[in-house]
């Protein structure tokens, strides 16, 4: 049965194991470094959480090392990669 949570070592890339979400000047924030992001970002828990269909609770374990949900982590690389815009988000 396939594991529907995402954790840092799986967002490495294979070869090198470096982390796989980049955006174009460094590497977007590992998952130890999501609460710094959503702080830089000026934006609260329930704010940036939100736009990724996650609850402020949840989202605040998630920044404490709960492991993230594939389809969450998967919005959230596309969005840190410039992939995916808040209007792409919008329910």
């Amino acid at each position: 049965m396939a594991n529907d949570f995402v954790t840092e070592a799986s967002l490495r890339e294979p070869s090198t194991g470096t982390l796989m979400m980049k955006t174009p000047a460094s590497l977007a924030p590992s998952i130890s470094d999501l609460k710094k992001y959503r702080i830089s970002k000026r934006e609260s828990q329930e704010k940036f959480w939100g736009r990724f269909g996650v609850t402020q609770s949840s989202g605040s374990r998630f920044e404490t090392g709960l492991a993230i949900p594939a389809p969450v982590a998967l919005l959230l690389k596309l969005y840190v990669n410039g992939k995916l815009n808040d209007g792409d988000l919008l329910g």
